[in-house]
């Protein structure tokens, strides 16, 4: 999925699915009444760039995004956004990020353990196991970590 693709959806369109933007700069961020943050960045691809609302998944805690940083969207929504000066805020649209990942080290040799020797099955099924434990960690608050991962995983692969 890119920017000109976002940018073409009409305004409440849902995306799933997963695709990864990079974060240009962060404009703000602003703690609701629930004690959860929402934060304002300009996301970017070849392609584009696009204003973009982020929740922030943890309960009390505050993890604002960063330039540079790359980020699985796993699920969004295409909203108005208010017009103004910037160049990036004319075209009235913004990502609203209701589910993330922050990409961290995808160069780690154990990130994608024996994927090579896996059938496109397995690896798919291993992929969605391991998918569905990150977003129950997100949904706890909690640091997804990827030994916990993997071990998890492996329970719910073999029972052990």
């Amino acid at each position: 999925m890119t920017i000109v693709t976002l940018l073409d959806m009409p305004i409440g369109q849902r995306i799933g699915g997963g695709f990864v933007l990079t974060v240009k700069k962060t404009k703000k961020s602003v703690q609701l009444p629930s004690k959860r943050y929402i934060h304002t960045v300009v996301l970017f691809d070849n392609t584009g760039e696009m204003l973009a609302d982020f929740k922030d998944p943890t309960v009390a805690g505050y993890s604002p995004l960063i330039k540079g940083q790359q980020v699985h969207i796993i699920v969004a929504e295409i909203q108005a956004a208010a017009t103004s000066q910037s160049k990036v805020e004319q075209t009235g649209k913004k990502l609203f990020v209701d589910q993330y990942d922050i990409i961290r080290d995808i160069g780690d040799p154990d990130y994608f353990q024996g994927i090579d020797n896996m059938s496109d099955q397995e690896a798919m099924v291993k992929g969605k196991i391991r998918h569905g434990i990150t977003c129950a960690y997100i949904h706890a608050g909690k640091e997804p970590d990827k030994n916990d991962i993997k071990k998890w995983t492996e329970f719910v692969l073999t029972g052990e």
